[in-house]
């Protein structure tokens, strides 16, 4: 499946969602810390070591796994 705006594929780790009237978010979740440090630039040592870490991250832990809503990322780097 391709992106109807740049044809290209998601990134490995990312799923589309729909709206969630619960939490008002709805952007895209990447998953696993290599996406998210390839969303952003940067490598997975990186993110769980600092970026998780710092208060009010957007980068979220469930099952040992990581995650982060995508808007809420760039939001969160945009305010630093």
């Amino acid at each position: 499946m391709t992106n109807a705006l740049n044809g290209r594929k998601p990134d490995a780790g990312t799923q589309q969602r729909a709206p969630d009237p619960a939490s008002g978010n709805s952007s895209r979740i990447i998953w696993t810390l290599p996406a998210i440090g390839r969303r952003i630039g940067v490598g997975a040592d990186f993110v769980r070591d600092t970026l998780a870490g710092q208060k009010d991250s957007p980068v979220k832990e469930i099952g040992g796994r990581y995650y982060a809503f995508e808007d809420d990322l760039i939001a969160y780097l945009r305010n630093r």
